[in-house]
């Protein structure tokens, strides 16, 4: 993580698709959530999301 953090610092965009929760609520950044293709929530600095 540490390296993407550093690519993001200087600059560049990184795009991750990820389900682990612990990679998502670290990063704490945008956070685009997509269900049967249409995005349905796109938060700045947003965190994962479990439905119970």
């Amino acid at each position: 993580m540490a390296l993407f953090k550093e690519i993001n610092r200087r600059g560049t965009t990184v795009v991750m698709a990820t389900h682990a929760e612990d990679i998502v609520n670290s990063m704490n950044e945008r956070v685009i959530e997509i269900e049967k293709g249409k995005i349905i929530r796109d938060d700045e600095k947003g965190g994962y999301r479990s439905e119970i």
